[in-house]
């Protein structure tokens, strides 16, 4: 008796279940657009070299359209703008700095992100949406500032002995770089998931370029967003 009793409270709980799901699916709307403010971890992998990281802003506007009146899919796109920094100092030698380095790295870019998602009702008013998509991205901005000093005094001159040169660089200058210039367009791809209560989205994403800043300069993405949907 209390194994069939048992049995049949899932049968009843797997059918209320499937009915919620079908009525929160039948229900999902025909348009979502989010506001968000994000934390990116932006990593640079140079080919033969070590990786080194920037920290940095975003906020983003994205729009989605229901594609199919049985299934929650989504298709979407937006606008994110990126804010990255890094500030790293180089010292000549471990026991005496005679000689320091502080560099200063900043990109900024703009995203325009296509997507593909499955909004998933999980319970009243709280969604999973994992997501797959591409990344057009364009870099506006590239800076980076060399300030060197030797025994505590700030120089704006190259130091050749100790292969140290003191300035500013337009990472995308071809006349200050040459070859070594940076490409201003990048082509990737991301895979995320999106946990949505009533109006609030917490979302973390990954990727990495196909197209990347230089041949043997790739780069990647792990992004945390808060946002407010409407």
């Amino acid at each position: 008796m209390m194994i069939r009793n048992l049995l049949l409270s899932s049968v009843l709980l797997s059918a209320g279940g499937a009915a919620y799901a079908a009525d929160a699916t039948a229900e999902a709307p025909s348009m979502l657009q989010e506001v968000s403010l994000g934390y990116d971890l932006n990593t640079l992998r140079p080919s033969g070299g070590s990786d080194f990281s920037l920290n940095g802003f975003t906020a983003g506007y994205n729009i989605d359209f229901r594609l199919s009146d049985a299934l929650p899919v989504y298709v979407g796109t937006g606008l994110d703008w990126h804010f990255l920094f890094r500030t790293k100092t180089y010292n000549d030698s471990e026991s005496y700095n005679a000689l320091s380095a502080k560099v200063k790295t900043t990109f900024i870019n703009f995203n325009i992100p296509l997507n593909v998602s499955y909004r998933v009702p999980v319970a009243d008013r709280f969604f999973m949406t994992p997501q797959l998509g591409l990344d057009f991205r364009l870099q506006v901005y590239g800076h980076q500032k060399t300030t060197a000093n030797v025994a505590a005094r700030e120089i704006d001159t190259p130091v050749d002995a100790a292969g140290v040169s003191a300035g500013s660089v337009n990472l995308f200058s071809k006349n200050q770089l040459g070859d070594n210039a940076l490409r201003r367009f990048q082509l990737g791809w991301h895979a995320g998931l999106k946990f949505q209560y009533d109006s609030f989205v917490l979302g973390v994403s990954y990727g990495t370029d196909f197209v990347k800043l230089r041949n043997e300069l790739g780069s990647s993405n792990l992004l945390v967003n808060l946002g407010y949907m409407f």
